[in-house]
C-alpha cells in the first residue's frame, strides 16, 4: 500500500461493496497508528439497490467531507465520533477536520440494512462482511488499531484472539438503574488479517446513549496504547 486515500475504486476487489472512506494523511497515523473506525451498515433510501455503481462510493460520498471545516451534513452519529476522536465534548470543527484526515472508517456490513435506524443487519450480514474485512480490506488499509463501534458487530465479528493486554473499563457508561447493566469490561483483541496485525476491542454504538463520549475517546486510546510488538501464537 503506498497511497490508500488515492485508491481509485477500480483498485479494490469487488467483493468490497462500500470502499472505505481514507483520510487523506491517514497512513502518517493518529497517536502513532494507522486506526480504523469500524462501524456497523449504511442505510438505503427507498428505491434503492445493492448495485455496485451506488454502493461503491457511497461511504467516501457520506464521509468525504469530514475532514473539510465545510461539511454538507452531520447528525449525532458523526457529532460522537467527533468527540471520539478529539477526546474533546465540543470540538472546534478544525480539529476534528484534522483527526478525521488521519483515519479510515468502514462498515462491517456489506449491503444497505434498510431505510430506518430500527432496521439492523442480520447475521449473514455481518459474517460475509466479517470476511470481506480480513481477507479484501485489511491487507489494503493495514490497520494498527481497530475500533468497533457496536457490541451487536462486535459479537458476531468471528475473527481474532482475545490478548493479555489489559481489560478497558468503560467509567461512564449508562447502567438505567437497574433495568438494565451495561458492560464496562471490554476486552481487547488481537487481529491477524495476513499481512499484518492489530488491536481491537469496542464501544456500544455511538447513537446509543450507552458510553459517554468519554469512555469511547477512552477506548480508542486504550488501544493506541498497546504495545508495538505483537503477540506470537
Amino acid at each position: 500500500m503506498e497511497d490508500s486515500a488515492s485508491l481509485k475504486f477500480e483498485d479494490w476487489p469487488n467483493a468490497v461493496a462500500f470502499v472505505p472512506y481514507v483520510g487523506s494523511r491517514y497512513l502518517e497515523g493518529f497517536g502513532g497508528r494507522r486506526v480504523l473506525l469500524l462501524g456497523e451498515s449504511h442505510y438505503r433510501e427507498d428505491g434503492w439497490t445493492d448495485d455496485p455503481a451506488l454502493t461503491r462510493p457511497f461511504t467516501r460520498k457520506t464521509f468525504g467531507d469530514m475532514e473539510t471545516c465545510e461539511r454538507k451534513g452531520g447528525g449525532k452519529f458523526f457529532d460522537e465520533l467527533d468527540r471520539l476522536l478529539t477526546s474533546k465534548g465540543t470540538p472546534a470543527l478544525s480539529d476534528a477536520a484534522q483527526a478525521w484526515e488521519r483515519v479510515a472508517f468502514c462498515n462491517l456490513s456489506q449491503r444497505f440494512v434498510g431505510t430506518a435506524a430500527g432496521h439492523r443487519p442480520s447475521g449473514s450480514d455481518f459474517k460475509d462482511g466479517g470476511k470481506v474485512l480480513v481477507y479484501a480490506i485489511l491487507p489494503i488499509l493495514k490497520p494498527e488499531v481497530i475500533l468497533v463501534l457496536g457490541r451487536t458487530a462486535w459479537r458476531m465479528f468471528a475473527h481474532g484472539d482475545r490478548a493479555h493486554q489489559p481489560v478497558f473499563h468503560a467509567r461512564h457508561v449508562n447502567s438505567e438503574g437497574r433495568r438494565r447493566r451495561y458492560l464496562e469490561e471490554r476486552h481487547v483483541w488481537s487481529l491477524d488479517y495476513g499481512n499484518g496485525m492489530a488491536w481491537m476491542t469496542w464501544v456500544y454504538h455511538p447513537s446509543w446513549n450507552v458510553d459517554r463520549w468519554e469512555d469511547r475517546a477512552a477506548a480508542l486510546r486504550h488501544l493506541l496504547g498497546c504495545p508495538h510488538d505483537w503477540p506470537v501464537a
